[in-house]
C-alpha cells in the first residue's frame, strides 16, 4: 500500500507539472524529487487480537444509525459522607466562589534586600565577622 501510495503520488506531481508547463507557456515548472515529503503511516500494534474482544459485526468505518442508540456511562456524582462537612468548614464557604485574587500575592525576589525586626548580635558569638574566612 505504501509503494502505491508513493507511486500515486509521484505520478500526480509530474502530472500537475506538466499542465502548469502547458498553461504557463514560457515559463517552466521544475520539480526536485528530493523536496516531497511523503506521509507514512505507522503501524501502532496492539500485541493482542482485537477480534475477540468485538462484535462479530463491528465495523469502525461505519457510522451509527441512530445517536440516541450510544450507551455512555454515567457516573454519580453523589458522595456519601458520614459527617455533617458544615461542621468543619468557615462560615460562608462556597467551593465555586474565586479564593483570590492572583495578582494579590506577593513574590520575594531574590535579589530584594528585607532587615531583620531584631539585633542579630545578641545571637551571635563575639567578634563574630560573616565575611571572615577560616
Amino acid at each position: 500500500m505504501k509503494i502505491s501510495f508513493i507511486k500515486a503520488s509521484i505520478f500526480i506531481l509530474f502530472a500537475l507539472g506538466n499542465l502548469s508547463v502547458l498553461k504557463a507557456g514560457e515559463y517552466q515548472t521544475h520539480v526536485v524529487i528530493d523536496s516531497i515529503v511523503y506521509l507514512e503511516e505507522e503501524d501502532n500494534a496492539l500485541n493482542f487480537e482485537t477480534e475477540a474482544f468485538l462484535p462479530s459485526d463491528f465495523n469502525p468505518y461505519a457510522a451509527p444509525e441512530n445517536v440516541l442508540h450510544i450507551s455512555y456511562i454515567v457516573e454519580e456524582s453523589d458522595i456519601e459522607l458520614d459527617f455533617d462537612p458544615k461542621n468543619y468548614l468557615p462560615q460562608g464557604f462556597d467551593p465555586y466562589e474565586f479564593f483570590f485574587d492572583i495578582n494579590s500575592i506577593e513574590y520575594i525576589d531574590a535579589n530584594d534586600l528585607f532587615e531583620l525586626d531584631f539585633d542579630t548580635t545578641r545571637y551571635l558569638p563575639a567578634n563574630f565577622n560573616a565575611r571572615m574566612s577560616k
